[in-house]
């Protein structure tokens, strides 16, 4: 990125700010970069108006990185695909293209990698369909087909609730983009309300382990090699998500005082490998690890270097590494609980639910919302008080029966 400072010929300062696009991969030849120009107010003060400009480069930079600005020649040409797109009626798999494309480069890879899943499933029934030639009726039917006969590709179990309700929102997101831009007038899932769960799965959902039960986690845990044993460590005692497990980084720790600074999701995508993003709300947070948790992590931190440097690996700084020493898949903790689950008995393992029994005992033993929420990475204590409602009954209960032993079933003299 380059500011340049001109001064025009009635005497006004202007910045021409440019933002390189690199070369083009095939002929070599630089490509005509994005460029704006600011004009601050005549008034300013030449280090006042520099100082904005420089505020205004920066985000017209992160702005072309995240592909929400346009050459003239990009600009025009989008428009006039969109024209030609607008003209004709297009399919349902045309429709997901358009829609893809218009949010690529904003989204994450990760969001697009879902939708992609959801569009190809849908495919399969909606890809003879022209567009305004879907009707409610078929969506209805496809949704509750889905729900219903739905199978995982992977395991050929039926589909859970939260899967189902992704696809439900994702089509309902697209159709929305169909209406906006005039193809449809009106989308054929706008009065389709939200799915149901299904009645094994609304218990499921609210499952979590109890404190026996996690102390027979941690038994068994302590059996396994270190790396495994400090991941379960942590997850219970944090309550973190399996993306942000994988992005965890040795410098996020302070093992003097159980710090850990929660400020990378470690993610995945077919097109893309393993890469790192920001946490799911888009802010980093702390939290303190009990002692025991700290200390699965030492000894492990211990072992990692000794493998490392016997296989003459890098230090790329991971807590949990893959065999090459990079970031693992996410996925793969999920894989490794299902082994554990069926190695030592334990029921529905899976790094959601050992998110959701630290927040479920912690609730019910008197930790306030609040904590427990940033502790979560919630972006409001209202959602945790909305899926933790039993806790925090349960907690509250206790509450009362101590106010009760003080003030009722003691005995003054």
């Amino acid at each position: 990125m380059s500011i340049t400072k001109r001064i025009r010929k009635s005497g006004a300062r202007v910045y021409e700010i440019r933002v390189s696009r690199g070369r083009d991969p095939e002929t070599k030849k630089q490509l005509t970069p994005y460029t704006m120009t600011y004009a601050p107010p005549d008034s300013w003060s030449d280090k006042k108006a520099q100082k904005e400009a420089d505020k205004v480069a920066a985000q017209f930079e992160a702005d072309c990185k995240a592909g929400k600005v346009r050459t003239k020649e990009e600009e025009r040409a989008y428009q006039a695909q969109l024209a030609k797109e607008q003209a004709q009626r297009p399919t349902f798999e045309q429709l997901t293209q358009m829609y893809i494309a218009s949010r690529k480069g904003v989204r994450s890879e990760n969001t697009v990698e879902n939708w992609r899943v959801c569009f190809k499933r849908a495919g399969r029934v909606l890809n003879g369909y022209l567009v305004d030639e879907i009707t409610p009726a078929i969506m209805r039917d496809y949704i509750e087909r889905l729900q219903g006969e739905g199978k995982n590709e992977k395991n050929g179990r039926p589909l859970r609730y939260k899967t189902v309700v992704k696809h439900y929102a994702i089509l309902s997101t697209m159709f929305d983009f169909a209406v906006e831009r005039e193809i449809i007038p009106i989308s054929p899932m706008q009065n389709m309300k939200r799915p149901k769960p299904r009645k094994d799965e609304e218990i499921r959902e609210r499952e979590a382990f109890t404190e026996a039960e996690v102390k027979y986690i941690l038994e068994c845990a302590c059996k396994e090699p270190p790396m495994y044993k400090a991941m379960l460590f942590f997850a219970l005692d944090s309550g973190c998500r399996r993306g942000e497990i994988a992005g965890l980084m040795w410098e996020d720790i302070d093992f003097k005082t159980g710090r850990v600074t929660i400020c990378r999701n470690g993610q995945y995508t077919a097109g893309k490998g393993c890469y790192v993003t920001t946490p799911k709300n888009g802010k980093s947070r702390k939290l303190i690890l009990n002692a025991p948790a700290l200390a699965a992590l030492k000894e492990w931190h211990r072992e990692q270097l000794k493998i490392l440097m016997a296989l003459g690996l890098p230090r790329t700084g991971f807590a949990f590494t893959a065999d090459d020493g990079g970031m693992r898949n996410p996925q793969f903790f999920t894989s490794y609980l299902s082994r554990f689950q069926e190695k030592y008995g334990t029921a529905h393992l899976n790094p959601h639910k050992l998110r959701h029994t630290m927040a479920t005992i912690s609730i019910a033993n008197g930790a306030d919302i609040k904590s427990v929420s940033e502790k979560l990475g919630h972006a409001d204590a209202s959602i945790t008080l909305s899926v933790y409602t039993h806790a925090n009954e349960e907690a509250q209960n206790r509450a009362n029966k101590a106010l009760a032993d003080a003030i009722y079933n003691s005995r003054t003299g």
